[in-house]
């Protein structure tokens, strides 16, 4: 994040008074941090939006499928939003939304947090995560970035998808399961042999 200003600095910069920036950010028209004391900060991005400074921000686009055989959609979801949005920069993964350490979703990541994203623009909230939609959604709050779902068509594949996703969650907590069992299993054998 940028640097961070002080109710009294925020308010010399814009040529404002306080109260007129208090209300400011009650009407939502500057995004002021509250500290644990519930002090107002504004953020430099805050102050150069209302002032008109550009900024070094751009838009993103995230596309995602689960599998390889997919990636036909995958290019579609990309095309689409990139016809809606062509200067955009485009992250895409093929990797189930389950997981959190695809290579596009965490590049997408990082540059939100080093605000340098406006807009993520998405076909469908899935496409960015299936579980954990709200934390990214703050996430990209803090950094003033919106995340904006663009409504087309559901994708074929769509329930062949959740099913595999929710295959994989029983996988993985059979798997520990069975870890667990094994291991007791192991714990036992070894006490009756000795």
């Amino acid at each position: 994040m940028g640097k961070i200003y002080t109710i009294r600095e925020a308010c010399d910069i814009l040529q404002i008074d306080a109260t007129t920036l208090r209300r400011w950010d009650r009407e939502g028209k500057i995004h002021c941090i509250r500290l644990s004391n519930n002090f107002r900060r504004v953020p430099e991005e805050e102050i150069n939006r209302i002032l008109g400074i550009k900024s070094n921000r751009t838009d993103a686009i995230y596309a995602r499928v689960s599998s390889n055989g997919q990636k036909n959609d995958l290019y579609n979801q990309i095309n689409r939003l990139k016809s809606l949005h062509p200067d955009a920069l485009v992250y895409s993964d093929v990797r189930s939304g389950l997981k959190f350490n695809r290579k596009g979703f965490l590049e997408l990541l990082y540059k939100i947090e080093d605000n340098k994203i406006n807009n993520i623009y998405i076909t469908h909230r899935d496409r960015l995560a299936r579980f954990g939609f709200d934390l990214i959604e703050d996430i990209c709050r803090i950094h003033n970035t919106r995340i904006i779902e663009v409504e087309g068509e559901e994708i074929q594949s769509a329930n062949e998808e959740l099913t595999n996703d929710l295959i994989s969650i029983i996988t993985s907590f059979s798997a520990r399961l069975y870890g667990i069992r094994s291991q007791k299993m192991k714990n036992i054998l070894e006490a009756v042999k000795e």
